[in-house]
């Protein structure tokens, strides 16, 4: 029997697991452990993700029939499915009256995939604070029989908040919930990050976008608000649906993909863009429709790196002279070799740097927890992203790794887990506290690592 080929969405990873499963319940889960008890297991979720945590050449489990819902009111929460989308449970709670206390800019991952990879937006914490109970199945030992455990309180639960699946099969989680809300936007041209920061008192919930090349600031302005829907909202959600989600994407891809002409994504984002952005389009709009994208229609790939709020001037300041570093367009009249000269392939950055602020969660290795025992300094995540086809990343895949390696030197800066991550075992030993206690709760429910595969076995479990 041929085995089944395996690709994330990015398509920068592949693999074929020597058993591929899909479960219609927990009881399914169960039996596969129990069937294949000799393999290493990994679960998929949407496979919305550019790390190697996903890859497993043993048991791979299918989680999307894992979609059941069930309101707790009386502990403000939701039991869900690991494979129900977030779409899908928003849309439920939304029938309620309810949503979710933080949302990333997408809503296609599953509810499992995204809290075990510590998926935020900006202004709040990350989704995996918010869990209240994981429900896990594993194998117990010393009988080595699969069983379910309910994580609900302690260390382990903060471990089984951002797990990456180190703990076993997740099959259902308990989340917070909050009552439904409107949020109220309008993007604003800066010029210096002082100016953005200092407005986050008015608006707790914005982020901001650094323009490559141009290197003007783009902040969308975000807070709540009890206000009504506006009567534009419908234009604003079809300006930002056809201008920017997919009009302003359909030129990068053939800026990068086909055309390759580096020297006209300068011009495009010195010249064109700006004249397209409308600034001070005052809207309200219901907070899932305001807070997500729909970037990811169009295949790309993505490193995101998190910095503490005290080094995220000299860390954008650090990105802008990396990237200048590693483009051939930066100077018209200065020729390309003098900017490569390690030979390495030139890369353009050709996409919007998008910059959110975190707060730090409650959980041992989520990107946001804490820097220190005690520290609660709020964190930013800067994405860096390439709309570049498979083939053409080598000049991506050379700038990422450069710069992943110099900002963890210089700023202690975090790779997000579910994305391009090549930090070393030592890196993530230093960068965080609570790895340690992290290993002995995975230790404890799986001694024999079969929930591991080599990348997370390097990058986490290993001293």
């Amino acid at each position: 029997m041929a085995k089944t080929l395996v690709h994330n969405f990015g398509k920068n990873v592949s693999f074929s697991p020597t058993v591929f499963a899909e479960p219609k319940n927990e009881h399914g889960v169960i039996e596969l452990l129990r069937q294949h008890r000799g393999l290493p297991v990994r679960v998929m979720g949407s496979r919305h993700a550019w790390s190697d945590a996903i890859k497993t050449d043993g048991l791979l489990i299918s989680t999307r029939h894992l979609t059941q819902i069930q309101l707790n009111p009386n502990r403000q929460s939701v039991r869900v499915g690991s494979g129900c989308k977030i779409k899908h449970l928003l849309k439920f709670l939304k029938r309620h009256g309810l949503t979710l206390p933080s949302v990333g800019l997408i809503d296609e991952q599953t509810i499992a995939g995204a809290t075990a990879t510590g998926t935020h937006g900006s202004g709040k914490h990350s989704l995996s604070h918010y869990i209240r109970r994981v429900r896990v199945a594993h194998y117990e030992e010393p009988s080595g029989a699969p069983v379910f455990s309910e994580l609900d309180n302690g260390a382990e639960l903060k471990a089984a908040k951002c797990s990456l699946g180190l703990l076993g099969v997740i099959v259902e989680i308990e989340i917070e919930v909050r009552s439904a809300y409107q949020i109220e936007e309008h993007t604003e041209k800066h010029n210096s990050l002082t100016q953005i920061l200092e407005m986050e008192k008015q608006y707790p919930l914005q982020q901001f976008f650094l323009m490559p090349w141009s290197w003007d600031f783009y902040c969308q302005h975000r807070r709540e608000t009890s206000t009504a829907t506006s009567r534009t909202a419908l234009f604003y959600r079809v300006y930002w649906l056809l201008g920017i989600d997919w009009l302003l994407h359909v030129v990068i891809v053939l800026l990068t993909r086909f055309l390759g002409m580096p020297r006209f994504v300068r011009i495009f984002y010195q010249r064109i863009l700006p004249k397209t952005i409308i600034q001070n389009w005052l809207v309200t709009d219901d907070s899932h429709t305001i807070l997500t994208m729909d970037h990811d229609r169009f295949r790309h790939i993505e490193i995101e790196l998190f910095v503490l709020r005290s080094d995220l001037e000299a860390a954008l300041n650090h990105a802008r002279e990396m990237i200048i570093s590693f483009a051939d367009c930066s100077n018209p009249e200065q020729p390309p070799a003098s900017l490569n000269k390690q030979n390495r392939p030139p890369y353009c950055h050709h996409y919007p740097i998008c910059v959110r602020r975190i707060r730090t969660d409650d959980t041992l290795i989520s990107m946001t927890s804490p820097a220190e025992l005690d520290s609660e300094e709020d964190w930013y995540s800067i994405s860096f992203i390439s709309y570049q086809s498979p083939h053409q990343r080598s000049g991506f895949f050379e700038f990422a790794n450069s710069l992943a390696i110099s900002m963890e030197k210089k700023f202690n800066a975090r790779c997000h887990w579910g994305k391009f991550n090549p930090l070393s075992p030592s890196a993530n030993q230093k960068l965080f506290p609570q790895l340690r206690e992290f290993r002995e709760i995975v230790k404890r429910h799986d001694p024999e690592a079969r929930f591991a595969n080599p990348w997370l076995k390097k990058s986490i479990l290993d001293s």
